[in-house]
């Protein structure tokens, strides 16, 4: 895989096989699509100047079903399992507001990128993409998949769903409910549900004879599944058009305070979400073992219809190793480009920059209009102190690479 711009390129043979072919075959589908790597890769990088918005996050809800040990909300050290053993309020988005935000920004023409928590458990997930296909606008969801196949087929039939990310960590049963813990303990069926999705969407595309959504289950590499990669992938060679494969999105302990030092000095107070990335699920991954996997793998994929990516775009022994013992290292990614086309909206409504490290809020939804935000002077004040450079964090971000 290779870069432009200081971003990760979508493998050409997915942009190739499924990409252009499907986007040709559904003008709907296309202008959203062009406009989101336009913006992504082409348009100017100025602090000061006003910018139309190229994708927009809804992060819906912060509840979750499962307890996953790479997550940075519900890991071992996330944030929200603090906030709720605090006894606080879980929050959701409010529909109304997000129906604002949707007409507000409509002539942008954005892509909505859905999560949480587990959007699934947020009601309003429906209406919302029903709202999307209402101004013509197109979305993702990204999902464990565990309440998902109740809806699945009014979803796909909004025809605003463009991507059905699932997350996928294990190779059977077992393993991936050692990754995905249900919240309340004891056993899952999150693995058999994952892949019943999958099969799902495939019957109900062909059914319909549709292109979209494009199904891509996204993995996780962790110390659980690294020699494990060949077997995941090989589930979804005939059900999904692109397999990512994350390496984890993990800090140290001394990154985190000198996040602390530099986050304090740029933006005048402490940041506190970072140490939900603090993470013990990645510190025994065997580099030369991972690497022997990634080219099993690549073998197996040749002439499949699913397509394997790395994210970042490592592959080699010697890098992986790196990855996970030089936090200095940035993988070849020095500037913070998501910013300038990405607005991370959380459920109590606030705007922030960053989707991993959400320490530092623009402005509020429930309270000021979308542009007031995105185009106001926290936005701008962020943007210029990240063109002074990364902070400690920023080095193990997916936003980093354009994601």
């Amino acid at each position: 895989m290779s870069k432009f711009n200081g971003k990760a390129l979508l493998p050409g043979n997915f942009v190739r096989h499924w990409m252009l072919p499907a986007a040709s075959t559904d003008l709907q589908q296309m202008p959203a699509l062009f406009m989101q790597q336009v913006r992504k890769y082409f348009f100017p990088r100025n602090p000061d100047k006003n910018v139309p918005v190229g994708q927009i996050s809804l992060r819906v809800n912060e509840v979750c079903n499962l307890r996953c040990g790479s997550c940075g909300q519900w890991g071992e050290n996330g944030h929200l399992r603090k906030k709720l053993g605090r006894g606080e309020k879980l929050a959701q988005l409010d529909f109304d507001v997000v129906k604002r935000v949707i007409f507000e920004t409509r002539r942008d023409r954005p892509f909505y990128y859905v999560w949480g928590g587990e959007p699934t458990m947020w009601k309003p997930l429906l209406p919302l993409f029903q709202e999307l296909a209402r101004h013509n606008l197109r979305g993702s969801v990204v999902t464990n998949a565990q309440e998902l196949d109740k809806i699945l087929e009014d979803l796909i039939g909004t025809g605003a769903l463009s991507i059905l990310f699932l997350s996928l960590d294990g190779w059977d049963s077992a393993s991936q409910n050692i990754m995905r813990a249900p919240a309340g303990g004891g056993a899952s069926d999150n693995f058999e549900k994952t892949m019943a999705v999958m099969e799902k969407a495939k019957e109900i595309k062909a059914r319909k004879g549709l292109k979209f959504p494009m199904v891509i289950p996204i993995t996780v590499i962790s110390n659980n599944n690294y020699s494990h990669l060949a077997e995941i992938h090989r589930l979804v060679l005939d059900k999904a058009q692109l397999h990512p494969f994350y390496f984890g999105w993990f800090i140290t302990e001394a990154r985190a305070l000198m996040h602390e030092k530099v986050f304090e000095l740029r933006f005048g107070h402490k940041p506190q979400n970072h140490h939900g990335y603090l993470k013990s699920c990645f510190n025994d991954v065997d580099p030369k073992a991972a690497a022997e996997q990634i080219k099993e793998l690549k073998a197996m994929s040749k002439g499949k219809v699913c397509i394997p990516q790395f994210l970042p775009d490592i592959e080699k022994e010697a890098q992986i190793r790196r990855y996970y013992s030089d936090h200095s290292w940035h993988c070849g990614y020095p500037k913070c480009e998501s910013i300038y086309y990405t607005a991370e909206v959380s459920p109590d409504g606030r705007v922030t920059p960053c989707r991993d490290y959400q320490d530092f809020t623009a402005g509020n939804i429930n309270e000021q209009g979308f542009y007031d935000i995105w185009n106001g002077p926290g936005f701008k004040k962020f943007r210029s102190e990240m063109k002074k450079g990364l902070m400690p964090v920023c080095t193990r971000c997916c936003g980093l690479q354009g994601f």
